[in-house]
């Protein structure tokens, strides 16, 4: 992103969004360690499912690139309205058992 100001001088902001995002996960977390469970004796973070869900997360986003640099940008547009329809009777029927 390039920020145009009225000199017409340019700043780019490409590296310093990274580090806000990581900035602000870094503090939310930090602060989510002080937290405790409102009824329970347990902190707020269960670190246990945490570390279950990081090879799934991994495999998640390894699978995700790969398919970005094979699949053009239209063909992958195509694939996520394929699948959201797909995915839709499944998400019709279990969220109809919550309301």
């Amino acid at each position: 992103m390039v920020v145009e100001t009225p000199q017409g001088s340019c700043f780019k902001l490409r590296f310093v969004c990274p580090g806000m995002i990581t900035g602000a996960a870094a503090s939310t977390v930090y602060y989510n360690l002080k937290l405790r469970h409102p009824t329970l004796d347990l902190p707020i973070i269960d670190y246990d499912l945490a570390l279950l869900f990081q090879p799934m997360l991994v495999l998640g986003i390894s699978i995700g690139v790969a398919f970005n640099v094979i699949f053009a940008d239209w063909m992958i547009t195509v694939l996520l309205i394929i699948l959201f329809i797909g995915m839709h009777p499944f998400f019709q029927v279990n969220f109809s058992s919550f309301l």
